[in-house]
């Protein structure tokens, strides 16, 4: 059996380990806390590119005729109109991007009696996060990209043809 004098300090020695366990689990519990905070952000960001790209894809549906008004290779190069009005809000809400929208014309790749529209927006990764673009003149963006094909097809007004529907430019 120990003696008391043997056994002296030992009361001391296991709650400083039991302090330091709990000191790492609380260290363990803040990273995730950062972590998740910052995920948090890059998700916010991630949403309001794509509801961006929803609603540029949108105006192009709506103004088929004019397509080429949207073609645009920054947001500082944006005509007058729906797109320079995106191109805006790209700024506003995603401060430091770079978007980009490419019309095709009528292809075989595309649908037939439709324009292919690549729109494309990247903007800066918050805090250092490890995401995005790995290599090109975008690396260290995220990057959010839509390809749709635009209908393209418009009524003929002219009542003595058989086919009333025509393939636009």
């Amino acid at each position: 059996m120990m003696s008391r004098h043997q056994q002296r300090g030992s009361m001391l020695l296991e709650c400083l380990i039991g302090i330091s366990i709990f000191s790492f689990g609380v260290l363990a519990l803040m990273a995730l806390q950062g972590n998740a905070m910052r995920h948090a952000s890059s998700s916010s960001t991630r949403t309001t590119a794509t509801q961006l790209i929803q609603r540029l894809d949108g105006e192009m549906r709506v103004s088929m005729d004019n397509l080429d008004d949207f073609q645009m290779t920054s947001c500082s190069g944006a005509k007058a109109g729906p797109a320079a009005l995106w191109a805006e809000a790209v700024q506003a809400n995603l401060s430091g991007a770079q978007c980009k929208v490419e019309i095709q014309a009528n292809s075989a790749g595309s649908t037939p009696c439709s324009r292919r529209a690549t729109i494309s927006i990247a903007w800066p990764v918050a805090r250092g996060a490890n995401t995005g673009v790995k290599e090109g003149e975008l690396a260290g963006s995220n990057q959010a990209i839509s390809i749709a094909d635009i209908k393209t097809i418009s009524e003929n007004n002219n009542p003595y043809e058989t086919i009333h529907l025509l393939c636009g430019s």
